[in-house]
């Protein structure tokens, strides 16, 4: 072997490379091998993201996340479960209705892996490199087409799909899909399609200033954090947010 040369042994060479995919709204859809290290611009830009793709709504899935998630949603489950054991023994009957229909909603809801709150802009990944991470094996990229509503879950009297109309504050949107009485009358949370979550005051102390949703953005109507204590601990309703944050958009709007 000559002096200076450096030969990476076969461990190191099948470890020089990656796979990563990139689906909806692309020219270039499926996986693609990357050099190790590659980072997020270098994929959108080799998937060819289409002119018509919802970045603000773009996930990336990372499987390294799926087993974090699994157990947040079992956790919020088990809650719900206790929320609702309380509240018949409370003979609670909004509260033991609500928190049984909401658990076997949020059990059905996907895993996803999904890293919330990333930019996957191609044009600001280019011009921003704090956001531009690098992807790893087993990565995707997953580009929607922009969803024409918003969705209202949580202590409702039933789930809604609502018209998302430009510059509505999150509020408005619950004279259309108004809280039920296990709902918390102080605030609710919003979570916009990049998976950045928020939490509104709504009553008249702690009314927050307006707060325009995006297209394809949850609200999160909360249970009554008085009502719940014991059953489930202080951080329960900002944890399903959280778990919201985690869910994507599908191609027909939502997954």
């Amino acid at each position: 072997m000559a002096l200076g040369l450096h030969v990476l042994p076969p461990v190191a060479l099948a470890q020089a490379t990656i796979k990563v995919d990139a689906e909806g709204a692309v020219g270039q859809p499926g996986p693609a091998v990357y050099p190790s290290g590659a980072r997020l611009s270098a994929v959108s830009k080799a998937a060819r993201v289409d002119s018509e793709a919802y970045a603000m709504g773009a996930a990336w899935l990372q499987p390294g996340l799926q087993s974090e998630q699994l157990r947040l949603r079992a956790g919020l489950v088990y809650e719900l479960g206790a929320i609702r054991r309380q509240a018949m023994a409370a003979d609670n009957a909004a509260l033991a209705e609500g928190s049984a229909a909401f658990g076997a909603w949020l059990s059905g809801r996907p895993i996803t892996g999904r890293r919330a709150a990333a930019s996957l802009d191609p044009a600001r990944l280019e011009v921003t490199p704090s956001d531009d991470w690098p992807v790893h094996e087993g990565d995707t990229l997953f580009y929607p087409r922009r969803p024409a509503d918003i969705r209202v879950v949580g202590a409702v009297g039933k789930a809604c799909r609502l018209p998302h109309v430009p510059m509505r504050d999150a509020r408005r949107y619950l004279a259309s899909c108004p809280p039920s009485g296990a709902a918390d009358p102080d605030l609710i949370y919003v979570v916009q399609p990049d998976g950045a979550v928020f939490e509104q005051g709504i009553a008249l102390w702690n009314r927050a200033t307006p707060l325009p949703l995006a297209p394809g953005a949850w609200i999160y109507v909360p249970f009554n954090r008085r009502a719940i204590a014991g059953a489930a601990d202080d951080g329960f309703n900002r944890d399903v947010a959280d778990f919201l944050a985690t869910q994507t958009l599908g191609e027909e709007g939502w997954q």
